[in-house]
């Protein structure tokens, strides 16, 4: 089962990028406030005194900076760019795509790491709700990395560890919140960390629930409530969006359970959570995607709450439909 760190998000993904910087004679990291003010509400804390590292506040020239994260690791020198918001970067998707697309096959020597913050918390209003990491994953052909639990953020770090660029996204919902973690959670896959009932062997009917998201708050609370009803759930987090993901192994294992339920939050309107169900349409099991919806309500300022809930998630599985 889920528990919680003493250890807040922003001061758990803090600490790693510290760590892994520290490992490098010269790099650079930089961003909007990033050494000042709140530090993009602490995440950049006391960057600038790590050894060898630049860390300087930028311009607001989000195109600019993600070319000179391209030209720092054409030079060997690992960077991260520190982005107050996910939206800010769809100013530097030229960049992201068409730069990356001549560079990423060999030719980048070092990480380029883009630490985003997506905007979930609700009431920012239609400028500052972008969760669209789905897209930035296809279109620029790069990892994206949910930073949902302490091991995806462990996982993610890892990963980021080898060169090319690599998206990390936290939302701004959790950064004030201890870091959930599990004692039996392990990464199961490439990708995917398993965090398994403990009681799910002692039960004939099983679950597996699947989640992609920056907030995995909705998959544990739906992986309780069915507890209360004697049901045990496997919860797979899927912490990197990327089309190989969806393997074959991963595949056959999850339609060995009685019923499947995918879980998406972002707000793509094409889903690699999609298409892992499509995935599984061979198979004779129940199979149940649940993803946000478009609504005017987008466009508005609100609590920016999914379509769905846990109530409809766990009627559905203790329902008879497919």
């Amino acid at each position: 089962m889920m528990r919680e760190n003493k250890t807040t998000y922003t001061q758990y993904i803090n600490s790693h990028i510290k760590s892994q910087f520290e490992k490098y004679n010269k790099s650079v990291i930089y961003g909007q406030n990033i050494i000042a003010g709140s530090r993009i509400s602490g995440l950049g804390a006391g960057l600038e005194n790590i050894k060898g590292t630049l860390a300087l506040n930028t311009t607001n020239s989000e195109n600019s900076l993600m070319g000179m994260g391209f030209g720092l690791s054409l030079s060997g020198i690992p960077s991260l760019f520190l982005m107050k918001q996910h939206d800010f970067a769809l100013l530097g998707l030229d960049q992201l795509v068409n730069t990356n697309n001549v560079l990423r096959q060999g030719r980048l020597k070092s990480p380029f790491l883009v630490l985003m913050v997506v905007v979930d918390s609700g009431f920012e209003g239609p400028q500052a709700t972008l969760s669209s990491l789905d897209e930035f994953a296809s279109l620029s052909k790069a990892p994206v990395h949910f930073l949902s639990t302490k091991e995806s953020i462990d996982e993610g770090f890892k990963q980021s560890q080898e060169p090319g660029l690599h998206f990390l996204a936290i939302g701004q919902a959790n950064m004030k919140k201890s870091v959930k973690e599990s004692e039996n959670a392990v990464v199961h896959f490439p990708g995917v960390i398993l965090y398994p009932n403990s009681s799910n062997k002692n039960s004939t009917f099983t679950v597996a629930l699947v989640f992609y998201g920056v907030d995995i708050e909705i998959g544990l609370q739906v992986q309780n409530s069915l507890i209360t009803h004697g049901i045990f759930a496997d919860l797979f987090v899927i912490c990197q969006l990327s089309r190989s993901i969806i393997s074959q192994s991963f595949v056959s294992e999850l339609v060995t359970y009685s019923k499947i339920v995918v879980i998406d939050t972002g707000k793509s309107e094409i889903h690699y959570s999609t298409e892992l169900a499509l995935s599984m349409l061979h198979s004779e099991r129940a199979v149940k995607v649940f993803t946000r919806i478009p609504t005017a309500v987008w466009s508005e300022v609100s609590e920016d709450a999914p379509e769905f809930d846990v109530a409809e998630i766990v009627g559905y599985i203790l329902s008879g439909e497919n």
